[in-house]
């Protein structure tokens, strides 16, 4: 069955070509977000998907420019400057690094191709998804991939397939990109926003009462992961929406449910630091009782010891041996400094302004957009998207994590949707109607730059 379902969507999506690009974007998006070869890995075998999906979004885009609908607009936002930036300083850090390239759990050099691949494929996605109609599609996609991971943890527990978990708690697929469950974990919740601003946006009651009813189990799937950055991570989604929205009933019932699994989830974590502390201390009095904090000084100390290009994409251990002997084999396990630590101080700046160059976006259509349009719901469910990671982020090594990239992608095509709107006053349904004094076409520059 999913075998059919994988070919008819490749066959699907190469007829539609010509008609609907943008479909040959999305079955790559999925492909890409959500890693289902390591799901069903029985049912793809040795077939590539990820390299048809890519090949026939790359046929789409050709197809797109030869009829002249591309919006080569789209290439002058930030986000896509910072990712050619990024991947150019990827290739010099990993030229010039002091350090020979080893084998980490991957190598430097799959990190720069895997990092490459993830530009290329951002080149290629962006302009395709260029109309209202189907931009929703995109949103709808993160949805699917949430519920079916909250459905994939809960089934391997509710089944009792007790051989994937370790310690007490849920691996992430194996063999796959998400096989820490940590990492998996803050796959669901930067798709938390698509679900909860999902509740407000869709008009029929009853996809409302199934998303309102698949929250309880997206919960419970991070309880299972049990990574208290996640757990941080959800809170911080859910403060977001409740923000945002209004409705008192609604907030309460997020309010009574995220409550309630913050009192399960405390014995957990209750357990989990009880345990740590009780290891530390049988092993040895020096070993430090937080080896992140110690991983975040050393790699800080890397940073700034490298701050052009760093010590060398995946060359954090590495270099932490040789600088700091014995002080911390571990990763960086920050973002940023892993960044930062690994391809310099410049790489670390162009990681945070893509949530600067998010938030304006994200203003600007939140002026313009009207509520619970179309618009409105990608933008603010990208932006809860971004919060979940950018939390989740602080705690774990995400430099190469899909979501995070198809994040940017559909908050920057949505932004150039309403921007293009307002701008020419096309009268598309969901835009306010209004005309841009000169400040705001100005401030429309400014965040385009």
């Amino acid at each position: 069955m999913v075998k059919i379902a994988l070919y008819l969507a490749l066959i699907v999506s190469f007829f539609m070509v010509f008609n609907a690009p943008w479909v040959a974007a999305l079955v790559y998006s999925i492909v890409s977000v959500m890693q289902p070869q390591y799901i069903w890995f029985w049912a793809f075998e040795d077939f590539s998907a990820f390299r048809v999906s890519a090949g026939i979004t790359i046929i789409a885009w050709a197809w797109h420019v030869i009829n002249g609908n591309i919006r080569w607009e789209v290439y002058g936002s930030g986000q896509f400057k910072g990712m050619v930036a990024l991947t150019t300083i990827f290739h010099l850090s990993n030229l010039l690094s002091p350090y020979d390239n080893y084998f980490s759990t991957v190598s430097g050099d799959m990190v720069v191709d895997i990092f490459t691949t993830i530009t290329i494929m951002y080149f290629f996605v962006l302009p395709l998804i260029n109309k209202e109609d189907t931009i929703k599609f995109f949103g709808f996609m993160f949805i699917f991939i949430t519920v079916y991971y909250a459905y994939w943890a809960n089934d391997h527990y509710l089944s009792g397939n007790w051989s994937q978990f370790e310690n007490g708690r849920l691996l992430g697929p194996r063999k796959s990109p998400y096989k820490d469950g940590n990492v998996t974990s803050i796959v669901l919740t930067s798709g938390l926003a698509f679900v909860m601003f999902g509740i407000r946006y869709f008009k029929q009651k009853w996809l409302k009462y199934f998303l309102i009813m698949t929250l309880p189990f997206i919960w419970h799937a991070l309880i299972l992961f049990a990574s208290r950055g996640a757990l941080l991570s959800a809170a911080c989604v859910t403060l977001f929406f409740a923000l945002v929205v209004k409705s008192k009933s609604l907030n309460v019932v997020m309010a009574v449910g995220f409550v309630a699994m913050l009192i399960y989830q405390g014995g957990m974590l209750l357990q989990r630091t009880s345990a740590t502390v009780s290891q530390v201390q049988s092993q040895s009095s020096d070993e430090p009782l937080n080896p992140r904090l110690v991983s975040w000084s050393v790699g800080l100390g890397i940073a700034f010891e490298y701050p052009l290009l760093g010590a060398g994409p995946q060359r954090f251990q590495y270099a932490s041996q040789q600088l700091y002997p014995g002080k911390s084999p571990h990763v960086a396990h920050n973002t940023l400094i892993n960044f930062s630590a690994n391809t310099g101080l410049i790489a670390g700046f162009i990681y945070l302004s893509f949530f600067w160059l998010s938030f304006k976006q994200y203003r600007f259509v939140r002026r313009f957009a009207e509520e619970n349009s179309t618009f409105d719901y990608v933008n603010l469910s990208c932006m809860g998207g971004l919060v979940g990671f950018f939390v989740g982020a602080f705690f774990l090594d995400l430099i190469i994590f899909e979501p995070f990239y198809f994040l940017l992608i559909l908050i920057t095509a949505n932004y150039y949707l309403v921007k293009n709107a307002v701008e020419n006053n096309t009268g598309i349904e969901g835009i306010k109607a209004a005309d841009l004094s000169e400040d705001d076409a100005s401030n429309t520059q400014k965040v385009t730059a």
